[in-house]
């Protein structure tokens, strides 16, 4: 199916160039927001084009000003569009600097942020609403380990069946040979296939992915495909599990994951497991520095305790100490122990405040946080 071209967004472009010039910034244009890109609570056809107009990368913007700082003339800002008539996901911008708000343990600053404040500290927020109210709606769904809440709050906007064959087919590419969608490896996110998820299974047949032939590869991928990409579009782009308002495209800037981790699920453990690890339930959208520094192996009470322990310790005065991000070596690495909640907390306390050579304020501010925030 071919999308019709869209007409360039250069109304939105010449108003970024505006709020640049007045605010000397150069930060506008450089995100796409969740509530403008997507507008409606449901994604039909008829409101298709003019998403795909909003969240799509833009030629240069060349306004020219007379002394006055009025304008007289502008060229550029149109969408860029792919050879289908869609859009590239890799040429939308990703939030950067102010516009990215971080949760990993060593980034993480609610003083930075009362976005995060409220989602680290809901019980300070009972009266929010809005953004507030639902960066606390979200704290509380992890601090409980309430996935069904979470889930429900992620899910932010309905995607009509005709939608997706049209975005799959053209109406999203990726890479510089503008690959449609469908013929990426986008169906593959979650790393399916590689040796170190050899135990995941097709939950319709409970046969391993691996193990399967071909053509029910074939058809399971195109299937995945398919879940993956509503799943996205019901975050309206954004990264489940923050409250921030900007979109990350699949990708680079957005990694598939699943909301348990695949290796306490039942592919793994058998019926001591929670559930099959590729369920659509468990489908979920993280931007790249939540997924890979923040979430790891732990639940989402887990996750929250480490957020919320990492920023205590800034607060404290120990910022400077907090461990490190792993880098994707690290991550990657098949050696590299798995640790529980309680050990990833205990090991981010004793990282941050080492026993054998922290003074004795640092050891009473340990055991002060140990008893306030850890159990």
């Amino acid at each position: 199916m071919r999308i019709e071209r869209l007409a360039g967004d250069q109304l939105e472009a010449l108003a970024d160039a505006i709020l640049n010039k007045v605010k000397n910034s150069e930060r506008y244009g450089k995100t796409r927001e969740m509530d403008y890109v997507f507008s409606d609570d449901k994604l039909t056809l008829d409101n298709l084009d003019k998403a795909l107009e909003r969240l799509g990368g833009r030629t240069p913007i060349n306004v020219e000003w007379d002394a006055d700082g009025n304008i007289v003339a502008f060229s550029g800002g149109n969408v860029i569009r792919n050879k289908w008539g869609g859009i590239n996901l890799d040429n939308v911008p990703r939030p950067k600097g102010k516009d990215y708000v971080k949760y990993n343990n060593e980034d993480i600053d609610s003083s930075q942020s009362q976005v995060v404040e409220a989602q680290v500290y809901p019980e300070r927020f009972p009266d929010a609403t809005g953004q507030l109210g639902y960066a606390r709606d979200l704290g509380i769904a992890m601090r409980d380990n309430d996935y069904d809440a979470y889930r429900a709050l992620n899910n932010q906007m309905e995607v009509d069946d005709e939608v997706i064959p049209v975005l799959l087919n053209g109406g999203f590419s990726k890479n510089k040979a503008d690959v449609a969608l469908s013929g990426s490896n986008f169906k593959r996110a979650g790393g399916i296939g590689k040796p170190d998820r050899s135990e995941v299974r097709i939950p319709s047949t409970e046969i391993r992915f691996i193990d399967a032939d071909a053509d029910t590869q074939k058809a399971y991928l195109n299937e995945r495909g398919v879940n993956f990409l509503r799943q996205w579009l019901q975050q309206r782009g954004g990264s489940m599990g923050s409250a921030q308002s900007v979109i990350f495209t699949p990708g680079v800037a957005s990694h598939m994951d699943h909301a348990k981790s695949y290796s306490s699920s039942r592919d793994v453990l058998g019926d001591a497991g929670w559930g099959w690890s590729d369920i659509v339930p468990n489908y979920t959208y993280l931007d790249e520095d939540f997924n890979t520094q923040t979430k790891l192996n732990y639940d989402l009470a887990g996750t929250h305790k480490l957020m919320r322990l990492a920023d205590t310790l800034r607060k404290k005065g120990h910022g400077a100490q907090r461990p490190k991000k792993l880098t994707r070596e690290e991550l990657s690495d098949p050696e590299r122990k798995r640790l529980s909640t309680n050990e990833a907390t205990t090991a981010l306390l004793a990282k941050t405040i080492n026993p054998k050579t922290a003074n004795r304020k640092a050891i009473e501010d340990a055991i002060d946080i140990f008893r306030s925030e850890l159990v």
